[in-house]
């Protein structure tokens, strides 16, 4: 199996989205505890289901590729 590529800017953007989807799954959890409302606790346990397959699946794209370093380099030239 070969290695995708990256360019270092679809690296950062890449752990940027991990981040912000971790982020949203931490608030969907917390918000659970809070709210009463029987629909929005469905709601708010599919967001955290789907963020959690969202997470797996950059974690796994992450894994699988490997960052272009020499195209960087080549446009500090």
């Amino acid at each position: 199996m070969t290695m995708q590529r990256f360019a270092l800017h679809e690296t950062m953007e890449t752990h940027e989205l991990l981040n912000l989807k971790t982020v949203n799954l931490l608030k969907s959890k917390l918000m659970q505890g809070v709210v009463f409302d029987q629909d929005l606790k469905q709601l708010l346990e599919k967001d955290v289901q789907q963020s959690l397959i969202d997470i797996q699946d950059l974690q796994r794209l992450l894994a699988s590729t490997r960052t272009d370093k020499e195209g960087a380099e080549m446009n500090e030239q």
